[in-house]
């Protein structure tokens, strides 16, 4: 005869499925939501007494925090017989407060808020997904009518001898002393103060460090089931929360892998000895990033984390892959142990509101779930490659901004290069860093950069407070770190007219010098057209184009292309076929997405102007670590070709500078970004970067953060600074509604293409793009192809 309890399930039964044929029972997904706790309380960078008490309070809330699915409209839901239509965490609040007495008011909010954030004002009329007030008990949600929940209470009766089994069995399981229920009407109760309902009556009447805690307890207990609720359908196993790595342990395998032979230069070796916030300051092709793995590694705190932030998202997926060479765990072959992540936005989004929905419970199977637990271990891999947005994000409490709670104190940061020609994104991005660097997240920074202007660098010190002895740089008065500041990689020519303009002369020179060659555009329409011209006019048909309007598959792809690494052999034989004109140089025309993090390298270059700093990224991908006999040729067009990307002053200041410069060193082109930005921002970029760095919200963060809530507006203060949303090209629109059927969410995101939110305006006026309520997506008829990306002035023949 089966227990009781087995009667209640947690998840829906999948016939598909070897592990849960018969629905996931609520008691084992309970234990598996407590046991997911328990591991991340373990995990987290706290004291070890913290840490402990962190795990009493929310193993219970763990073990509690479904306990209102043992309703009965709620188990017929999971067996596809209707839906269910309430909210089950307000009953398990309510049972949790009779279970345990005693459990802290912070941890019931989190169990009350697990699923849907609390109404803005304590109303719904935002449109978003909110906690119904209309299903709270009266004494709390202050309605008068409480027909509703004495419905609720009345299906838990209907189950109760199965929901008394359940609790009896998880309190022997995890050695809870659980109080009995012994009448319905104690349930009228959830045991908090109405207070925490309404966000404008929670800030002025919760304490500060309240709000903090409750958050806290929330983002874990939300963390905790998104691992519980995710499967591998090979294995049936729940995703393994990765152990937080020293990175001391890795510093032999950091240098073979990016010294590749060589030694240690001088300002490498200061960077693994420097204590505290520091500013990183070499040029491209240094070993700037290597400088920077051992920086983190001499200032790791215990169960510390690492971000590396790069400033474009096309930039971060070639960092992953050299960061995960590096610290590949040789142990394990599944990557269940990875410790390397990247985090987009898109995927974090995507599983918090995947969560909103108990619906969810009934579709989290099988193939889903192995992907949504790909998903979790991404979010929660102890090193991570991210851009500044998504750290944004939490300070601006974004959806799922809890998170940072538990993962940002004392974690290592490096902001690899913040453009100064960004100035708004530069303030917001410093003003956090002033956020996680003081009490309570006590983190450490490092600023990477290969053309900081002195302006920047100065307000950096100021603001993070960075002593002098902190700035790490090649001393020119060492001989190793001489060679790097004094070596001559480029021979600069700035050439009247612009690039366009000028398109088979180019062509002709890197024919004439049968060398491999990157031209680099300002707009991403002006790339397509030297690409198209290169391909279709001039025969180079192995051309390739990288920019920002290509999906995520095509992009990923590009970049595995252009980051083959040829042997001296290849080399050669590939130069004899150029001499003998058998096949055409490489080349790579590209947009800005080739600035950072790409490590290619090109015998000559060609690019549009652009202020100092930009064009010193530019400069990084060409002879890159100088080891070519003569200084590499690279010509600077003083007119752009579709009007200026950048600020129009800084930009042909940085040309006039260029006129004067023959073969350049690193020592002049740091004098020239400094002269470029001698008096600091002109007028209307230093107000924008005021308005980030005296963001008011990020410099009053704790005593104005709301527990349960997210800001919507997150989005909107970051689109002034990323203006980006993706789109899927009709073409691509039965694949992606395929991978979609097959719950492959991951591999169907990797079709949508990122454009200005302007682009996105202009296309809809046109009505080249429209919102398909279907799939929840923007789609546009604009033509896309994989290897020329999406065309914003060109409409594919599939228009519906």
């Amino acid at each position: 005869m089966n227990e009781p309890h087995t009667e209640l399930w947690a998840k829906s039964a999948d016939k598909r499925s070897n592990f849960y044929p018969q629905g996931e029972l609520l008691l084992q997904h309970s234990l598996n939501v407590a046991r997911a706790a328990t591991t991340m309380c373990q995990r987290l960078p706290f004291p070890v007494e913290e840490r402990e008490v962190l795990a009493h309070v929310l193993i219970e809330a763990g073990a509690f925090h479904d306990l209102g699915k043992a309703a009965t409209g709620f188990q017929r839901m999971l067996r596809h017989q209707g839906r269910w239509g309430h909210r089950h965490e307000t009953l398990s609040t309510a049972i949790a407060r009779v279970i345990n007495p005693e459990l802290d008011p912070c941890a019931l909010f989190a169990v009350l808020t697990h699923h849907r954030s609390i109404p803005a004002n304590g109303t719904e009329e935002q449109g978003g997904k909110y906690l119904p007030i209309t299903e709270l008990p009266p004494r709390f949600g202050g309605v008068q009518d409480d027909s509703q929940w004495r419905k609720m209470i009345e299906e838990l009766r209907e189950n109760w001898d199965a929901l008394c089994d359940l609790l009896a069995r998880l309190s022997h399981d995890l050695g809870l002393s659980l109080q009995p229920i012994n009448r319905a009407d104690e349930l009228y109760d959830l045991g908090l103060d109405n207070k925490w309902l309404r966000d404008n009556i929670q800030l002025k009447m919760q304490p500060d460090e309240l709000r903090w805690r409750a958050s806290l307890l929330r983002g874990l207990l939300i963390t905790s089931d998104h691992i519980a609720s995710s499967i591998d359908s090979t294995t049936g196993d729940h995703p393994q929360i990765p152990d937080i790595p020293e990175l001391t342990d890795y510093e032999s395998k950091i240098k073979q892998k990016e010294l590749k032979g060589s030694s240690l230069l001088p300002f490498q070796q200061r960077a693994a000895q420097t204590k505290g916030n520091a500013i990183l300051k070499a040029p491209t092709g240094s070993g700037k990033t290597l400088a920077a793995l051992l920086w983190a590694a001499n200032n790791q705190a215990e169960n510390g984390r690492f971000f590396y932030a790069l400033p474009y998202t096309a930039s971060i997926n070639a960092m992953s892959d050299r960061f995960k060479d590096i610290f590949k765990n040789e142990e394990t072959n599944d990557g269940k142990q990875d410790l390397v992540g990247v985090l987009h936005h898109r995927n974090a989004d995507y599983l918090f509101r995947s969560m909103e929905n108990d619906e969810m419970s009934v579709q989290l199977r099988n193939e889903q779930a192995r992907h949504l637990g790909s998903l979790a271990r991404e979010m929660y891999h102890p090193i991570r490659i991210c851009t500044p947005h998504q750290i944004l994000r939490f300070a601006l409490c974004g959806r799922g901004w809890e998170t940072g709670l538990s993962e940002f104190p004392r974690a290592c940061f490096v902001f690899d290069e913040i453009h100064a020609f960004e100035p708004l994104l530069a303030g917001l991005t410093l003003a956090t860093i002033k956020l996680l660097q003081n009490c309570p997240f006590n983190a450490c920074v490092l600023f990477a950069s290969a053309t900081i202007p002195k302006f920047l660098e100065q307000v950096i010190q100021r603001e993070i407070k960075i002593d002098e002895a902190n700035i790490i740089a090649p001393d020119p008065q060492d001989e190793l770190d001489r060679m790097v500041c004094d070596k001559k990689r480029h021979r600069i020519e700035v050439r009247a007219g612009s690039l366009l303009e000028k398109l088979n002369e180019i062509v002709d020179e890197i024919e004439s010098a049968g060398e491999t060659a990157l031209i680099v555009c300002n707009h991403v329409a002006i790339s397509q057209q030297v690409w198209q011209f290169l391909r279709d006019e001039r025969g180079f048909v192995n051309a390739l184009l990288l920019h920002a309007r290509f999906n995520g598959r095509d992009r990923n792809r590009i970049e595995r292309t252009i980051m083959v690494r040829k042997s001296k052999e290849e080399k050669d034989e590939e130069r004899s076929l150029i001499a003998a004109k058998k096949i055409k140089p490489s080349v790579l025309v590209a947009t800005q997405a080739v600035e950072v993090s790409l490590d290619i390298d090109y015998d000559r270059g060609y690019s549009e102007p652009a202020p100092a700093d930009a064009l010193g990224q530019r400069l990084g991908r060409i002879n890159r670590r100088g080891s070519r006999p003569q200084p590499a040729q690279v010509v600077i067009f003083s007119e752009p070709s579709g009007g200026y990307l950048y600020d129009e002053i800084l930009t042909n200041r940085t040309v006039e500078l260029l006129r004067e410069v023959d073969e350049l060193t690193e020592a002049e082109l740091t004098n020239i970004v400094n002269e470029v930005y001698c008096e600091g921002y002109p007028p209307v970029a230093m107000e924008e970067f005021k308005r980030g760095l005296g963001h008011p919200f990020i410099t009053n963060f704790a005593s104005e953060i709301i527990a349960g809530t997210h800001r919507p507006w997150t989005d909107e203060i970051l689109d002034a600074s990323d203006g980006q949303i993706e789109v899927l090209p009709d073409s691509l629109f039965d694949e992606f509604t395929e991978l979609r059927l097959q719950k492959r969410y991951l591999e169907a995101n990797q079709l949508l293409v990122p454009i200005r939110v302007g682009q996105m305006y202009k296309a809809r006026k046109s009505s080249a793009l429209w919102y398909d309520t279907n799939i929840r997506e923007f789609v546009t008829n604009l033509k896309y192809s994989s290897d020329e990306g999406l065309r914003l002035n060109v409409q594919s023949d599939n228009i519906f």
